[in-house]
């Protein structure tokens, strides 16, 4: 008579934590096609405002042959604060050329675009005498405080880069009536972090008196480009001017002559040395490591994939586990060899998106913003997660090499050093990227 075997159940312990990790998994899933799915939404109300506004300039093509769009008394007055605290009137830029543009420092659509070709424009024209605006769309939120921290990061130059915030009617009116350009905040499902003002893409060239000249849409480079020549144009129009008016002023006395013809040779001659001065000099020209700088979707998308493969490999290990526990060596030896081949393939994406993320950005990683008690316990975890992930691979592999030489003693006395750090890195590497990227408060 045989005797039957008994039946050997999984530790309940081993079955929760599997679910577990599922859940995990399944909500990392989510959260990447929530993200995905957001990105798809904007892209369709960006195609759509754009649809919008092509329709609008064909309809209107007729009417702005015949006379311009915008007031021939220029723009409205108005009183805004800068970043620097210091208040600044339309009577404040008359004078000089600018170019205006419609922003929010949380805005997770186009705006670091827009900044991104501001600071373009800056670097590419310091030669010239303008200036450029940056008007907040989001004046609740952008103080100031938040709009000095935002010009810092995208590299602007206060002498020529001013940051205005101020009351949200006045704004608005501002856009809408004057610079002709649609605003307004987001409501409903489609205000979501990053989408709470609807803006256009378009940047305008004012003159020095006021006026608006011509509106070009900062994600295309070819109206970028052109506005380059708009610029250099109408300040080398207004330098020509100035000049002009220096020569045909009639001198009040021969002496007072003598000192106009000699102002009006040093006093142009002094700019132009300052500015090849500036030109020349280190310290002028802007670095280019403060722009703002993007990088493609899918290096944003390893951190997800890395978090996915550690847990993969936690629920392997414990898999090994289980099957060495109750005597099956034949199943713990290919699931702890496809263990280690998913921690390779980890160490392969996640080298892969720090390269990549320097090479796109100039940083290395992600700054953690979490604040009060979790910050701690988040470096504790990822000091220990990084210390002991530096000894897994050589454990693993040592542990490994001994079990496939059948080195059963000396397999089984590193096994016990090196299952337990390899569990803990795994579970912590999913943690860490969980507090990193999607705990409340603190990405």
């Amino acid at each position: 008579m045989t005797e039957t075997k008994p039946t050997r159940r999984i530790p309940l312990f081993l079955i929760i934590v599997l679910w577990v990790l599922v859940a995990v998994s399944a909500f990392a899933t989510w959260k990447l096609k929530t993200q995905h799915d957001l990105a798809m939404e904007q892209r369709k109300a960006s195609e759509a405002a754009a649809a919008k506004e092509k329709a609008e300039e064909t309809e209107t093509a007729e009417v702005k042959a015949k006379a311009p769009i915008w007031p021939e008394t220029g723009i409205d007055d108005f009183s805004l604060t800068e970043r620097s605290g210091e208040t600044v009137t339309k009577e404040d830029l008359l004078g000089k050329p600018w170019v205006a543009c419609f922003v929010f420092t949380r805005c997770a659509g186009p705006c670091p675009r827009v900044s991104g070709q501001f600071y373009q424009l800056q670097k590419d024209l310091r030669d010239l005498d303008f200036r450029l605006v940056t008007f907040t769309v989001d004046p609740k939120n952008d103080t100031p405080e938040v709009l000095s921290r935002y010009a810092e990061s995208v590299g602007a130059d206060p002498e020529k880069w001013l940051f205005l915030t101020g009351d949200q009617s006045e704004i608005f009116h501002l856009i809408e009536k004057s610079f002709l350009m649609p605003v307004e905040e987001n409501k409903g499902p489609a205000r979501k972090p990053g989408f709470e003002v609807i803006h256009t893409t378009n940047v305008m060239l004012v003159d020095q008196e006021g006026r608006v000249l011509g509106k070009y849409n900062a994600v295309d480079d070819v109206q970028m480009a052109e506005l380059r020549r708009e610029v250099r144009k109408l300040v080398k129009q207004d330098e020509k001017k100035t000049e002009e008016q220096k020569e045909e002023a009639p001198p009040a006395t021969p002496p007072n002559a003598g000192m106009i013809s000699l102002s009006s040779t040093l006093v142009p001659l002094t700019f132009h040395l300052l500015a090849q001065t500036e030109a020349a000099s280190p310290a002028a020209e802007p670095d280019t490591s403060q722009a703002p700088r993007t990088a493609p979707d899918w290096v944003y998308q390893l951190p997800a994939l890395n978090a996915t493969l550690n847990g993969l490999a936690t629920i392997l290990l414990m898999v090994g586990y289980w099957f060495i526990r109750h005597g099956e060596q034949q199943k713990h030896k290919k699931t702890m060899l496809t263990a280690f081949g998913t921690s390779v393939l980890f160490l392969v994406f996640y080298l892969l998106y720090h390269f990549a993320l320097q090479s796109y950005t100039g940083t290395a990683s992600r700054k953690f913003e979490g604040t009060g008690a979790i910050r701690p316990i988040y470096y504790f975890i990822l000091i220990t997660h990084v210390v002991l992930a530096a000894a897994v691979p050589v454990l693993a592999w040592v542990t490994i090499r001994r079990g496939l030489k059948q080195q059963w003693e000396a397999h089984r006395k590193i096994a016990k050093i090196t299952f337990p750090i390899w569990l803990y890195v795994s579970i912590t590497g999913v943690v860490i990227y969980f507090m990193l990227y999607h705990l409340p408060g603190a990405a």
